[in-house]
């Protein structure tokens, strides 16, 4: 006979795709940590704090404390909550997860090209192996590389960890302010996604851990403090300093699972919100090199861009938020499987649409909104302001109101994966605009810095994962990138792994970064007198000021 749980202690019934696991719990701990003990990823892009809606649950019979109020559900009913802000107060009590709060972590779409430039091979270490890493916000990427040829040997990728705490790295840092929570977050991007990653590059190439003596990582400021145990918090509050650009460690003090004694570096941030990823894209793209102007724009989270003139290079970082990798949107998602990916259609609103893996989709991930924005625009289903011809959409029988919003229906609930439509609503066209006129606004203001326009710029790199799968036209038609013609542009692999992989493969390159990251001025933009105008024109489709975009022509969407 099974003993009696402890006080306090529950039975609970966690249901999901036609699962059922039952977890021992206590009414300390929340639904989300309940479902996460469970094994299903629960999204949580705001980091928990109860903002964000992504964590949603149904919650079946029992009784419950809902931020700080108590409620019961009674048989056969059901309550959507928020599931970091609710607890079990009750024995055998249930919850249901929908599918699009659980992240999927199949079929990732994570951008591990790159392209190594000519560069002197001395390595510092010259026989073993060396690892690149590229640690994003949301993925990271590694490469294990041959130390005595220089040769590529493999390459793989996963999602950082880390989103299962937090979305974003304002999330992040906040986290870091509860005690223990940078030594999760900590454990998180090294054991739970780095470890992984070099089991499977040292597994796929037969290359034993112990032969690895050298990690070189490149990424943002505040990841690389994360990284390495150093509290980010600094980079949170003004004037936003780090507490180092640059740091050095082995890999018996961080937990890595490949030579205790190798060494682990990282490239050195240029400042606070412009981190060894920036560092790493100058470098490898030679941008500084160029003659005229020259801009390098990484479309993230964080906006990292520099523009370069003749030489003297500005830099800043806009807070474009994680709206283009799906977050704050109704039906939005990662790209990954079962992701809409690209979007086509005309005034009949009949929608051709490609699916990441599974036929059918659970959401759609930035670049199919971008694809979404840019045609409904073209054929006046949606004006400048990002409004709806409603009637348009009522004509079509692709209607539907939404939280009180105006919706297309994009996929009929019988052809998603989820039982219920896809939709698209004015609120998810606004976090689009919102987020593509911090970019196309920063951008403005830190040529304006250097009394330069947007129709000067020679040349512009766009780097990141993201900018690898946009399309172009479409990016410029909704005004995040300008509009001059798109053989100005130049789209490079993951330039972050690059110069990773470059400080494994030329030791001379540590003081070159070194030298580098002094060079670029710092625009921060909030003290700018051009950003709060640049930004709202950059909320219209594509732009309030008509001369920045000369093809679009005059024949604009009413």
């Amino acid at each position: 006979m099974p003993s009696a749980l402890p006080p306090n202690r529950m039975t609970i019934k966690i249901h999901f795709n036609g699962r059922s696991v039952a977890v021992e719990s206590d009414s300390d701990r929340s639904v989300l940590e309940l479902a996460r003990k469970a094994g299903w990823h629960i999204d949580a892009k705001c980091g928990g704090r109860g903002s964000c809606a992504s964590c949603n649950v149904l919650l079946g019979e029992g009784r419950y404390r809902v931020f700080d109020e108590e409620i019961e559900v009674l048989p056969e009913q059901r309550r959507e909550v928020l599931s970091c802000q609710t607890k079990v107060l009750s024995e055998n009590a249930e919850f249901f997860i929908p599918r699009s709060s659980v992240i999927s972590f199949d079929g990732a779409r994570i951008a591990d090209e790159m392209e190594i430039p000519e560069h002197a091979f001395n390595p510092r270490f010259k026989v073993g192996c060396g690892v690149a890493v590229d640690v994003g916000t949301t993925t990271v990427v590694a490469a294990l590389l041959d130390l005595k040829t220089g040769k590529v040997l493999s390459r793989e990728s996963l999602y950082n960890q880390q989103i299962l705490k937090a979305d974003d790295v304002v999330s992040r840092i906040s986290l870091c302010n509860t005690e223990g929570q940078l030594e999760a977050l900590q454990e998180l991007v090294i054991g739970h996604t780095l470890n992984p990653l070099i089991h499977k590059l040292c597994a796929g190439t037969g290359t034993a851990p112990e032969e690895i003596v050298h990690l070189a990582v490149s990424g943002n400021t505040v990841m690389m403090h994360i990284f390495f145990g150093v509290s980010p918090v600094s980079i949170g509050t003004i004037p936003f300093k780090p507490v180092s650009h640059f740091f050095k460690s082995t890999a018996t003090e961080l937990g890595i699972d490949i030579n205790p004694g190798a060494l682990v570096e990282d490239v050195p941030a240029i400042s606070g919100y412009v981190g060894g990823d920036i560092t790493s894209d100058l470098y490898a793209s030679n941008l500084w090199k160029n003659s005229g102007l020259t801009v390098l724009i990484d479309i993230g989270t964080n906006g990292e861009m520099a523009a370069c003139l003749d030489g003297k290079i500005s830099a800043c970082a806009t807070a474009a938020g994680p709206a283009f990798e799906g977050a704050g949107l109704l039906h939005g998602a990662r790209a990954a499987s079962r992701a809409i990916d690209t979007i086509k259609y005309d005034a009949n609103l009949d929608f051709e649409l490609t699916v990441i893996g599974e036929p059918n989709p659970m959401g759609l991930c930035g670049s199919a909104i971008i694809d979404f924005i840019a045609d409904g625009f073209r054929c006046k289903l949606i004006n400048m302001m990002g409004r709806y011809d409603v009637e348009m959409l009522r004509k079509n029988f692709r209607y539907e109101s939404v939280c009180n919003m105006h919706a297309c229906m994009l996929v009929a609930p019988e052809l998603s994966a989820t039982g219920e439509s896809i939709t698209i609503t004015e609120g998810d066209i606004a976090e689009i605009l919102k987020a593509k006129a911090a970019i196309y606004g920063g951008l403005k203001s830190l040529l304006a810095e250097l009394g330069k326009t947007v129709q000067e710029i020679d040349h512009i790199v766009l780097a990141g994962g993201f900018a690898k799968h946009i399309n172009l036209e479409n990016a410029i038609c909704i005004g995040l990138l300008p509009d001059i013609g798109t053989e100005k542009y130049e789209v490079i692999g993951n330039g972050s792994l690059a110069g990773a992989a470059l400080a494994l493969l030329d030791q001379s390159t540590e003081q070159a970064y070194l030298e580098l990251i002094k060079k670029p001025e710092i625009v921060t933009l909030n003290q700018t007198d051009h950003f709060t105008n640049h930004f709202q024109e950059a909320l219209a489709i594509p732009n309030l000021e008509e001369d920045d975009f000369p093809s679009m022509g005059t024949d604009k969407a009413e």
